[in-house]
This record gives structure tokens, sequence and C-alpha cells, in this order.
């Protein structure tokens, strides 16, 4: 693996950060938007007579969307990104652990009930044949079946 140089790693740190800053502001435009765009709408409606509360729909489907924004920054910069590395590192370590203890499997002992996953520490090797009938068949014995075939047809 190569290490980064130092004005790499810095450059790298600038990126993340800007990046985080970008997506801050974008939320904060977004969220004044709405509110600006909310309080007119809401405005002509109250200006307007009342009646059928129209205004209602903009407010629900947007605020669908700016929630879903707000949930995207909070997994990607806030607390649900800690969260997340956290839960990866814990993985990390829990599967290097493995690793080292000799286990080559990456599941759960829960998950897979202690089975082999991949199948490959206990494999018999066996051979098969197509049988007349169009199945697989096992070919234990094939060598003195065909010989007693051919017995037969002498």
């Amino acid at each position: 693996m190569k290490r980064k140089n130092q004005s790499q790693l810095e450059i790298e740190i600038r990126r993340r950060v800007e990046a985080k800053y970008d997506e801050r502001y974008a939320l904060l435009i977004h969220f004044t938007s709405y509110a600006g765009v909310n309080a007119l709408v809401w405005a002509t409606w109250l200006f307007s007579g009342g009646g059928f509360p129209w205004p209602l729909f903009v407010t629900v489907f947007w605020g669908i969307g700016m929630v879903g924004h707000a949930l995207d920054y909070y997994h990607k910069h806030g607390g649900g990104a800690r969260k997340r590395e956290e839960r990866i590192d814990e993985e990390v370590r829990r599967h290097l652990e493995r690793l080292e203890a000799g286990r080559h499997d990456v599941y759960d002992e829960a998950v897979t009930d202690g089975a082999d996953v991949y199948g490959l520490d206990n494999v018999e090797l066996r051979r098969a044949r197509l049988a007349d009938d169009g199945e697989l068949a096992d070919m234990d014995g094939w060598d003195e079946q065909l010989a007693a075939e051919e017995r037969e047809s002498r």
C-alpha cells in the first residue's frame, strides 16, 4: 500500500472538509427556499380568502424532500456518518481477529450455525456421470459397473 506524503494528505483532507461545507451550504439554501416559498404560498392562500388549504400539498411534499436532504447530510457528515464508521471499524476489527485466530470464514457463527459457509473445508470429491435417464449419478463403483456391462455384452 502506497503511503501518501504530507501535502497529498492535506489536499485530501481539505477536499473532504470542503465537500462537507458545500453540502451544509446546499442544505441551508434548500431550507431557506423551502421556508420562503412556503411563507409566500401560505400568505397568498390566507389573503385570497382561505378556502381549501392547497398550500398544504406544497408544504408536505416539499417537506418530504427537505427531510430527505437533511437525512442525507446527517448520514454523510453528521452523527450518522460517525455511527457508520464505528460499525465499519468494529466489523473490520472482528474480521481481523478471526483471521488472526486462523478462521477464514467471514460470517457470524450465529448466522451460519457453525457450518462451513463456502463448503470448501470438508469437501469430499466425488465423480459423477450422466446416467441413461439423463440424471447425474455417482460414479462410485462405475468402473465395476462398466466391466460388468462389457462382460454381459460379450
